[in-house]
């Protein structure tokens, strides 16, 4: 397997991208199809994740250039962001907190101990920075990791749909709305739908890991205190 985990990671991606090209729908994003099939088979076939990761190591080390790259439709579109700063500065503040004052609330109203809620607050920042807050607060970050992953494919594969029929069809509108809330992946889909999606998109992802890093540690105390 761990020579055939590299061909067959890209053979599903690249399938379901063809597919999905065919069938723009939500449901075909080929991210969550991709990630249904690998697991599906890994399951099938009983093959340790950790096999699977080792072969597929080459995509793991392409990540930090891919993250570079973002800053291209950044830095292309930064005469205009630069005008709009204050606001998209603001609306990126209220989106990290209204997301931390409603999940830390509802995962305790559900029973969810201390360190579950900890891992859940960072949710919508990319996995790096949400592993490294959780850890900061005492819960787990591979717990925080799989969460995150999963709020950035539901973004990716529904959040420009969803959008659009709410009635935000403003390209800068809808780029930070997708960083904001599904970081990298919901990036990564904004980028593919156009350039101005993909630098708004870029500059919530990183204003949002920032924010979320000073504003988690805040809530999540105060939470706490409160509660308990």
């Amino acid at each position: 397997m761990f020579w055939l985990a590299l061909p067959l990671t890209l053979l599903c991606f690249f399938s379901f991208k063809a597919l999905y090209k065919q069938w723009p729908l939500p449901i075909f994003n080929p991210v969550l199809l991709s990630l249904i099939a690998l697991i599906s088979l890994l399951s099938l076939l009983g093959l340790p994740y950790e096999e699977y990761a080792q072969g597929s190591a080459p995509l793991s080390w392409l990540l930090e250039p891919a993250v570079v790259a973002l800053a291209l439709p950044l830095y292309q579109q930064a005469q205009h962001i630069r005008k709009q700063l204050k606001p998209i500065l603001i609306a990126c503040t209220f989106g990290v907190a209204t997301s931390l004052l409603i999940v830390i609330p509802l995962a305790w109203l559900l029973g969810a101990e201390p360190n579950v809620i900890a891992s859940l607050a960072p949710q919508s920042v990319t996995t790096p920075v949400a592993m490294g807050i959780t850890a900061s607060l005492g819960g787990i970050p591979a717990l925080s990791a799989a969460v995150v992953i999963i709020v950035g494919i539901v973004g990716a594969a529904f959040g420009l749909p969803f959008l659009t029929k709410m009635g935000v069809t403003e390209p800068s509108a809808q780029g930070l709305a997708m960083g904001a809330a599904a970081h990298a992946l919901g990036t990564a889909r904004a980028i593919e739908h156009s350039e101005t999606h993909g630098a708004y998109s870029s500059l919530a992802l990183i204003l949002c890991a920032v924010l979320m890093a000073f504003l988690a540690p805040l809530i999540f105390n105060f939470y706490m205190l409160f509660l308990s």
